[in-house]
C-alpha cells in the first residue's frame, strides 16, 4: 500500500474547516477586515477543494502516475459511491440548513468509474470540454425538467435530477474539479516543479476566472443580477453559481491550496498536525459536524457566529488528534474500508 500523502490530507483539513465557516461562521457580507475576507475565500471555494481532492484521492488509489484500476477497486468504488449516497440522503433528513455534499459526492464516484484508467492529459480534457459545456447543459435542465418527478426526491429533499443537472453541487458542472482532481493524482505530487506550475497557474486561473467575470458582467451584464436559470447566469463566478468562470477560478484555488499544503506540510508537521488530522477523517469529521449542527437546533443553543466556528474548530481537531492516536483511521473511514474488503479479489480476477 503506498504511504498517504501528508499534504493533500492537510489540504482536506482545510477544506473541512472552510466547510465549518461556511456553515455556521460570520455571514461575509456582514464581517469586515480579515476575517471577512477570510469567511468570503470559505464560501464555495472549501467545497470546490473537497470535490478535487476526492478526484485526486481516486487516482491515488489505483496507479497514481500509471493507471491501474482493477475490477476489484471498481467494485470498492462503486461501494463507497452507493454508501456516501445512502449516508448523504439520511444526513439530508436532519433537516439543517445545510447543502449535504456527500450524496453528490456519490453521484460522482459512479460518474468517474469510466475515466480512471485515462491519463492526466486526457482527464484535463475531458475536465475543459465539461467545464464549458456542463453550464449551460444545467441551465437547461432547470428551465425544462425542474417539474420532473423524482421518487428520490419525495424522501429527501433531493433526486436524482438534483445531483446530475440542477440541485446545489450538479454534477455536470462539479465532474471538472473531479477530473482535475484525478489528472493531478496522476502526476508526481512529490516534483517541486509541479508544486511551483500549481502555485503559478493557480492564481493565474482564480484571476482568469474571477476577473474575467467581473469584466463580462461589467461589459454586459447590466445593473441586475440574472436569475440563476437564465442564460446572462453565465457571466457570474461567485460561490456556488456554477458557472465556467467559477469553475476556472474555484479550481485555481483549489490547486492553489494543494501546492501550498505539500510544502507546508512536508516542512511543519507538527504545528500542521491538528489540521492534517482531520483531513485523514475528513468524511467523519463532515458527517458528526452536521449531527452537531442538528443538536444544537434542537436545544435551541445559540452561539454567536465566530466562537461557534471556533468550537467546531477545536472539537474536531481535538477528537481527530485523539482518536488517531489510537487507531489507524477514522469511524466511518472504517465501515467504508471494511465494507471494501468485502470484494473479492480472487473472484473478480477469475471472472
Amino acid at each position: 500500500m503506498s504511504p498517504r500523502i501528508a499534504g493533500v490530507d492537510l489540504a482536506r483539513g482545510l477544506a473541512v474547516f472552510g466547510m465549518f465557516a461556511a456553515h455556521v461562521g460570520p455571514e461575509p457580507a456582514r464581517t469586515s477586515g480579515l476575517l471577512g475576507d477570510v469567511m468570503q475565500a470559505a464560501h464555495g471555494r472549501s467545497s470546490v477543494l473537497f470535490a478535487t481532492l476526492a478526484g485526486l484521492s481516486l487516482a491515488l488509489t489505483t496507479g497514481r502516475q500509471r493507471p491501474a484500476a482493477t475490477a476489484r477497486d471498481y467494485f470498492r468504488i462503486a461501494i463507497r459511491a452507493v454508501v456516501l449516497i445512502a449516508l448523504g440522503t439520511s444526513l439530508t433528513l436532519l433537516g439543517t440548513p445545510i447543502a449535504v455534499i456527500l450524496a453528490y459526492y456519490g453521484t460522482y464516484f459512479v460518474l468517474a468509474l469510466p475515466f480512471l484508467r485515462l491519463r492526466a492529459p486526457w482527464l484535463l480534457a475531458t475536465a475543459a470540454v465539461l467545464a464549458i459545456a456542463g453550464p449551460y447543459v444545467s441551465i437547461v435542465a432547470k428551465q425544462e425538467w425542474s417539474s420532473w418527478g423524482d421518487p428520490l426526491e419525495q424522501i429527501s429533499r433531493e433526486g436524482f435530477l438534483q445531483f446530475l443537472l440542477t440541485g446545489y453541487y450538479p454534477a455536470v458542472t462539479w465532474m471538472p474539479y473531479v477530473l482535475a482532481g484525478m489528472a493531478l493524482g496522476r502526476l508526481d505530487l512529490t516534483s517541486v516543479r509541479l508544486r511551483l506550475t500549481l502555485l503559478v497557474t493557480g492564481p493565474v486561473m482564480a484571476l482568469a476566472g474571477y476577473g474575467g467575470s467581473a469584466i463580462a458582467v461589467r461589459e454586459y451584464g447590466g445593473s441586475v443580477v440574472p436569475a440563476r436559470d437564465s442564460l446572462p447566469w453565465l457571466l457570474e463566478s461567485s460561490p456556488h453559481s456554477n458557472t465556467s468562470f467559477e469553475i476556472v477560478g474555484a479550481l485555481g484555488v483549489a490547486m492553489f491550496v494543494l501546492a501550498c499544503a505539500l510544502f507546508v506540510a512536508e516542512r511543519l508537521p507538527k504545528p500542521v498536525w491538528p489540521v492534517t488530522a482531520v483531513g485523514t477523517m475528513s468524511l467523519s469529521v463532515y458527517t458528526g459536524h452536521l449531527f452537531l449542527i442538528a443538536w444544537l437546533a434542537a436545544a435551541d443553543v445559540r452561539i454567536s457566529p465566530v466562537p461557534e466556528l471556533a468550537l467546531f474548530v477545536v472539537l474536531a481537531s481535538l477528537f481527530a488528534m485523539v482518536w488517531l492516536a489510537a487507531f489507524r483511521r477514522g469511524p466511518l473511514e472504517y465501515v467504508l474500508y471494511g465494507l471494501a474488503r468485502l470484494v473479492p479479489a480472487r473472484q473478480l480476477t477469475r471472472a
